[in-house]
C-alpha cells in the first residue's frame, strides 16, 4: 500500500481547529511561565525588609568615597540611574544618589522612563550610583528580581544596610544587602 504524505500534512487552511489549538496552548504556556514577582517571592527577599529606619545612612556619593570591601555600611538613595535599574534574573538593583536629577523632577517632562536620568551627563551619572545585590546560600545573587518585592519599583527611595562586597572600589561599589527600608521622599 502506498500512502501519499501530501494528504496527511495538516495546514492552517485545511485544519483551522488544529492551528487554533496549537496557538492557544503556546500562548497559555507562555503565560504560565511569566509569574509576577509578588507570586513567587523568595522568603529570604521578604525577610530583608526592616520595620525601623536605620540610622547613620550615607549618601551614595559618600559611600563611594569611603566604602571599603568587607565593611558594614548603610546607604540611602533612589532606584534609578540606568534604563533598567532592576535585573530581571537576579536580586540586584542600581541605587542612585538623591542629587541625581531624574526626569520626574523636571516640571513638564513627560519622559516615560524618568528613572534613567537621561539628561544627566553620563560621567556624572556613573559616579553617582552603586549596585545592590542580595546573596543566596551559594554566595551568588538570588535568582529572582527585586522588582515588585514588597512593591519595590523604579524611583523608590531606599535605605540599604549591608556589607561592601569584595572587589569593590570607588569606581564600582557593590553592596551586599542585609536590610532594606523604603524611605518616603
Amino acid at each position: 500500500m502506498i500512502i501519499n504524505h501530501q494528504h496527511l500534512k495538516p495546514t492552517m487552511k485545511t485544519n483551522p481547529i488544529l492551528f487554533t489549538l496549537v496557538a492557544t496552548l503556546a500562548l497559555t504556556s507562555c503565560g504560565e511561565k511569566a509569574e509576577s514577582p509578588a507570586q513567587s517571592t523568595n522568603p529570604r527577599l521578604q525577610a530583608l525588609f526592616v520595620a525601623e529606619e536605620p540610622k547613620g545612612a550615607l549618601s551614595v556619593l559618600e559611600a563611594r568615597k569611603s566604602g571599603q570591601p568587607g565593611a558594614e555600611i548603610t546607604v540611602v538613595g533612589r532606584v534609578a540611574g540606568v534604563m533598567e535599574p532592576f535585573s530581571k534574573d537576579f536580586a540586584t538593583l542600581v541605587l542612585a544618589d538623591d542629587t541625581v536629577m531624574t526626569c520626574d523632577r523636571n516640571p513638564g517632562d513627560a519622559c516615560e522612563t524618568p528613572w534613567d536620568a537621561c539628561c544627566v551627563e553620563p560621567k556624572v551619572l556613573a559616579a553617582s550610583r552603586l549596585s545592590v545585590q542580595v546573596m543566596g546560600d551559594g554566595g551568588q545573587p538570588i535568582t529572582q528580581t527585586l522588582k515588585g518585592v514588597n512593591g519595590l519599583k523604579e524611583l523608590d527611595r531606599l535605605i540599604i544596610q549591608g556589607r561592601v562586597a569584595q572587589g569593590s572600589n570607588a569606581d564600582n561599589l557593590i553592596i551586599e544587602a542585609t536590610g532594606i527600608f523604603p524611605k518616603p521622599l
